[in-house]
C-alpha cells in the first residue's frame, strides 16, 4: 500500500488529498466527526487518506463494519478483536474483555478501562449503517464511552442516520458532520486527479468534469478513467450517476483476467493477499490490488499490525458479487475458501458461519458452530445465528449433529419459535455420525456429551441424564496430556452435564459433575459460570450454608455487576435465593429473584426459578395468587421452557400443591399431586401435608414412614418430610418417631442450614412441635422451630372458620385472664365461655388458652401477641 512523506503528494496512489477536509478532521476540539454520504461518496477513501498523513497525532483503531450484527456484545467483540489485531490490544486484555463481553459485561465500562491509559485514540468505525437495528444502542454506548474518555474521539463513516450528530458532549466537545456535498470534489481537486492520471494539466476540462458530476467522487473517478482511455469526456447525467457506474465498471478493467479477479474477490468482506490469491488463483494479486486501489475500486484498510486488507467500495463490491452469483459453483468454493480464512483470521468468527452455510460446505459450518459454542457461553442463549442455520437443509442436519444442535438452541431462545426445537435436537440425538473436531478422545466424549445435553433439550430428562453418566465415564479415559489442554472445553460441557443429571433426580452426582466443571475451567469466567451451577445444586439439596459460601467466592473481578441480571447467572440467583428462604427473608428472596424475569419466558431454568418465587410470595402471604397463576401456565397450550418429566417440575408441583393448601384449596392441591410419579422424593412432604390437611393422620404417618425409604431424598426433601411426619407422629400420639425425626432433622439445619420450611407449616402444626420441643426440655428442637416474628407475620394460611360470636369471645380472651372474666365482660355464664373456648380450641387445633392465642394471632385473628411463645424473636 502506497503511503507518502511530507512532500505534500497523496498519500494514496491514484487519490487525491483533500487538506481543507483533514483540518476539519485534525480539529482539537473535535471529539465526533460522522462522515455521512452515499456508497461511492469517497467516505472511507478520505479517512483512509487522513489516517496515513504523516504528521497525525495519536493513534488510530480502524473498524471495518460488515453485516450480521444483532448484539451489542457482538459488536464490541468485533471492536476488541480489530483492536487486538492490529496490536493496540494485547491477546490476554482481549480475551478477558471477550470473555466479559461474552458474560455480558458493560462494555463501556469494559472498553473505559482498557482506553485509560491509552492517551488520545481516534477510533474509525467503518460502514456504520451496517449496525441497522442495533444503532440506537450503539450510539448510547459510544456516547457514555465519550464522555468516560476525555482523549477519545470517534469518526464515523455511514450511509445512515446516527444520534451521534445531536450529542452533547461535556466540556464542549465538537461533533461536526462531514456531508456529501463537502465530500464533493472541488474544481481544484478534479484537476489534480486529471493531471495525475491522465498527464493533461487543462482547468476547463476539470470544469467540465465538475458540472458533468457535480464532483461525486465515484462518478469523477469513471469519468477520469474514460478520459484516459478514450482521450474524451463521457456523456454522463449526473442524475443517475449510480447506474451509470454500474454499467461502465467492467469496462473501466483493463481485460477479463482483472473482471474475474474483481468478481472471486468481492465474494469476503475484504482479503488480503493470501485470500485474494485462493480465491481467483492468479499468481501476482498485489499487483492487481494496487491498479484497483488506483481506479477508485477500493482502499486497503487496516487489519493486523503490517498487515492490510483490501476493501472494495459498496457499490463496486454489491455489484461484482451479483456478477459472481451467477456461477453458482465458483460462489460456493469462493465462500468456503472465505469461511475457512476467516475461521484462521478472526477472532469472532460468526461471520464465518454464514460463508460457509452460503458455500454448502456443512462440515465445515459444523467445526464454527464448535467453535463459537466453546469460545462464548452467549451463544447458548441467542438467536442471532437462526437465520443462517435456518439456510441448512434439514436433510443434511442429520450428518452434521453439531448444526441440528446448533439450530435447536437458536430456535430455543426465540420466544416465537422456541416450540420448534424438541425437534430438531432430537434429530442430533439420532444422528449417527461423530465427525472428527480436535483429538479422537476428546471428540467421543464432546460427541456424546452432545447428544445427552441434546436429548434433554428435546424432552427426555431422564434419558438425558442417564447418557451424561455414561459421557462422564469418558472423561476418565482422556490421556492426563489432552485433558489438560482441553481443561476448559471439557469443563463446559461438564456444566450442561451436571444440569442434566440434576433434572433426572440424581443430585449428588450432579454436584459432584459441576464441582469437577469448577476445578478444570481455569480461566476466571468460565469458573465463576460453573461456580454458578454448583451453588444452585447446593442450595436446591438443602446444602444451604455450602451454596452461600460457594456464591462468595465467585470472582467479582472476571464478572462485572452487569452479569447478574443477565440469564448467565440465573442459577447463581437462585441460589442466593434460597440462602434468603432459609434465613425466612422471604422479601429479600422475592427481590433477588425478580432479576430473573426478563429472560425467563425462554430459559429451562424456569421451573427451579418459579418454584422458588412461589415459595418467597407465599412466604410474604401471597400464595393463592401465585399458585393461581403457575398453574394456569402449566395447564396453558404452551408450556412454560423446561416443565416436564423432570425433578423441577416435580419440586414445582410441589410448591404449588403447598400454596393451594396454605390458600384452602386442597382439591386444586390434590390435582397437582395426583399428576405427578409417586415415587419422586421431592413431593413426598407435600403428599403428607395434604393427608395432614384432609385430617388422614394415620395414613400421614404411614406414608411419612414408606416415603422417607424413597431412594433419590436429598437433605431438604429429607427434612421437609421428617418435620411434617412428626405432625402425624404427634397427632396419632406416637411421640418417639415424632422425636427421632425432628432430632434428625434440627441436626440437618445446624450442619446444612435448610429451614425454610417451618415459617411455612400451618401455625397450628408448628405449635403443636413447639409443645412437644418444650415437653422434652429440648433446646436444639426449640432453636429449630423458633421463627422470627416478621416471617410468622408474613406466612398466609387458610384462617379458622369461627363463628362472629366465637371471634368475639377470642378477643375477650386476649384482653382477659381467665373465664370468669371473659363471661363478665361479655355478659354471659362461665358455661357458654367455656362451650364457645371448647370449638374454638377445636377449630385452631390446640388445647390450651396459650396456644390458641399464638395460633389465633398468626392468622390474624387477633392483633397483637399477649403470651410468649415459639414467635416472638429471632434466633441470635
Amino acid at each position: 500500500m502506497a503511503s507518502t512523506s511530507s512532500t505534500g503528494t497523496a498519500a494514496i496512489a491514484g487519490v487525491v488529498d483533500r487538506p481543507r477536509l483533514f483540518r476539519i478532521l485534525d480539529s482539537p476540539l473535535l471529539r465526533v466527526c460522522v462522515v455521512q454520504g452515499p456508497s461511492g461518496s469517497g467516505k472511507t477513501t478520505l479517512l483512509r487518506s487522513w489516517a496515513l498523513q504523516p504528521d497525525r497525532c495519536g493513534a488510530t483503531l480502524w473498524v471495518s463494519l460488515g453485516g450480521g450484527f444483532t448484539t451489542r456484545d457482538a459488536f464490541w467483540r468485533h471492536v476488541a478483536s480489530s483492536a487486538t489485531r492490529h496490536g493496540d490490544l494485547s491477546k490476554e486484555a482481549a480475551a478477558q474483555a471477550g470473555e466479559e463481553l461474552s458474560l455480558a459485561g458493560d462494555p463501556v465500562r469494559i472498553a473505559t478501562r482498557l482506553l485509560a491509559d491509552v492517551g488520545p485514540v481516534a477510533v474509525i468505525l467503518d460502514a456504520y449503517e451496517h449496525l441497522a437495528d442495533l444503532t440506537s444502542a450503539i450510539d448510547a454506548d459510544l456516547a457514555r464511552l465519550l464522555a468516560a474518555v476525555p482523549e477519545l474521539r470517534v469518526v464515523i463513516t455511514t450511509r445512515g442516520r446516527t444520534d451521534l450528530v445531536d450529542l452533547d458532549l461535556p466540556g464542549g466537545g465538537l461533533v461536526r458532520v462531514i456531508t456529501l456535498a463537502e465530500l464533493a470534489l472541488t474544481t481544484g481537486e478534479i484537476a489534480t486527479l486529471v493531471a495525475a492520471q491522465t498527464g493533461i494539466d487543462d482547468g476547463d476540462l476539470a470544469v467540465s468534469v465538475g458540472d458533468a458530476t457535480r464532483g461525486f467522487p465515484l462518478t469523477v473517478r469513471a469519468v477520469v478513467l474514460a478520459l484516459a482511455q478514450l482521450g474524451r469526456i463521457p456523456r454522463v447525467d449526473s442524475m443517475e450517476w449510480d447506474a451509470v457506474v454500474a454499467a461502465r465498471l467492467e469496462s473501466l478493467l483493463p481485460d477479463p483476467v482483472a473482471v474475474q479477479f474483481v468478481t472471486d474477490t468481492s465474494v469476503p468482506p475484504y482479503v488480503d493477499l493470501e485470500l485474494a490469491q485462493q480465491l481467483s488463483g492468479h499468481p501476482a494479486p498485489l499487483e492487481l490490488l494496487e491498479m484497483l486501489e488506483r481506479n477508485g475500486f477500493g482502499r486497503w484498510i487496516p487489519y493486523a499490525r503490517n498487515r492490510p486488507v483490501f476493501q472494495y467500495a459498496e457499490t463496486i463490491r454489491d455489484t461484482f458479487r451479483a456478477r459472481a452469483l451467477d456461477d453458482a459453483e465458483r460462489f460456493r468454493r469462493s465462500c468456503t475458501t472465505t469461511a475457512l480464512w476467516l475461521l484462521e483470521n478472526e477472532e469472532v468468527v460468526d461471520q464465518a458461519l454464514r460463508f460457509a452455510v452460503d458455500g454448502e460446505d456443512y462440515a465445515l459450518a459444523d467445526r464454527v458452530v464448535i467453535s463459537l459454542l466453546i469460545s462464548n457461553p452467549h451463544s447458548y442463549i441467542t438467536d442471532r445465528f437462526l437465520p443462517v442455520l435456518e439456510k441448512v437443509p434439514e436433510t443434511r442436519l442429520s450428518e452434521h449433529p453439531m448444526l441440528a444442535f446448533g439450530l435447536g438452541l437458536a430456535l430455543m431462545a426465540n420466544p416465537l419459535r422456541r416450540l420448534e426445537a424438541p425437534r430438531v435436537f432430537q434429530i442430533a440425538v439420532d444422528s449417527s455420525t461423530r465427525p472428527p473436531y480436535i483429538e479422537p478422545s476428546i471428540d467421543a466424549f464432546s460427541h456424546l456429551s452432545m447428544r445427552a445435553v441434546a436429548q434433554r433439550l428435546a424432552g427426555d430428562w431422564h434419558g438425558s441424564s442417564t447418557e451424561c453418566l455414561e459421557a462422564l465415564r469418558l472423561v476418565d479415559e482422556i490421556p492426563a496430556a489432552v485433558l489438560g489442554s482441553f481443561s476448559e472445553h471439557v469443563g463446559t460441557i461438564l456444566r450442561q452435564l451436571s444440569f442434566s443429571i440434576w433434572q433426572g433426580g440424581l443430585v449428588e452426582e450432579a454436584l459432584a459433575t459441576a464441582n469437577r466443571s469448577v476445578a478444570l475451567c481455569s480461566a476466571p469466567a468460565p469458573r465463576n459460570y460453573s461456580t454458578v451451577y454448583a451453588a444452585a445444586i447446593h442450595a436446591f439439596a438443602g446444602e444451604t450454608m455450602a451454596a452461600e459460601a460457594i456464591v462468595t467466592s465467585i470472582d467479582g473481578s472476571a464478572w462485572p455487576p452487569e452479569m447478574r441480571q443477565t440469564s448467565l447467572n440465573g442459577l447463581g440467583l437462585l441460589a442466593e435465593a434460597y440462602v434468603c428462604l432459609d434465613r425466612h427473608d422471604f422479601e429479600r428472596a422475592a427481590a433477588v429473584l425478580r432479576d430473573t424475569h426478563a429472560y425467563m419466558r425462554t430459559n429451562e431454568y424456569w421451573p427451579f426459578v418459579t418454584s422458588a418465587w412461589v415459595l418467597a410470595k407465599h412466604g410474604l402471604g401471597q400464595a393463592h395468587a401465585e399458585a393461581e397463576r403457575v398453574t394456569r401456565e402449566l395447564a396453558g397450550t404452551t408450556p412454560p421452557p423446561g416443565a416436564g418429566d423432570n425433578v423441577a417440575t416435580a419440586q414445582l408441583h410441589a410448591v404449588l400443591a403447598s400454596a393451594w393448601m396454605a390458600s384452602g384449596d386442597h382439591r386444586a392441591a390434590r390435582r397437582l399431586l395426583e399428576a405427578q410419579p409417586e415415587d419422586s422424593p421431592f413431593l413426598a412432604s407435600a403428599r403428607v401435608t395434604w393427608l395432614l390437611g384432609a385430617r388422614r393422620d394415620g395414613e400421614a404417618l404411614q406414608q411419612t414412614r414408606l416415603l422417607l425409604d424413597l431412594p433419590g431424598h436429598t437433605i431438604r426433601s429429607r427434612v421437609e418430610t421428617q418435620t411434617v411426619g412428626a405432625v402425624a407422629a404427634l397427632r396419632q400420639g406416637e411421640a418417639e418417631p415424632a422425636w427421632l425425626w425432628l432430632n434428625s432433622a434440627a441436626v440437618a439445619w445446624e450442619t446444612s442450614g435448610p429451614r425454610m420450611h417451618v415459617a411455612l407449616l400451618d401455625p397450628r402444626d408448628r405449635r403443636a412441635l413447639w409443645e412437644f420441643a418444650c415437653e422434652r426440655r429440648s433446646a436444639a428442637l426449640r432453636r429449630y422451630l423458633d421463627i422470627p416474628l416478621s416471617s410468622v407475620q408474613s406466612v398466609g394460611r387458610a384462617t379458622a372458620s369461627l363463628t362472629r360470636r366465637e371471634t368475639v369471645v377470642l378477643a375477650a380472651l386476649a384482653e382477659h385472664e381467665g373465664i370468669r372474666e371473659v363471661a363478665e365482660a361479655l355478659f354471659v355464664s362461665p358455661h357458654t365461655v367455656k362451650t364457645q373456648l371448647q370449638s374454638i380450641y377445636r377449630k385452631l387445633g390446640v388445647s390450651s388458652r396459650q396456644s390458641a392465642l399464638i395460633v389465633a394471632r398468626e392468622l390474624g385473628l387477633v392483633e397483637a401477641p399477649l403470651v410468649p411463645g415459639p414467635s416472638v424473636r429471632p434466633r441470635g
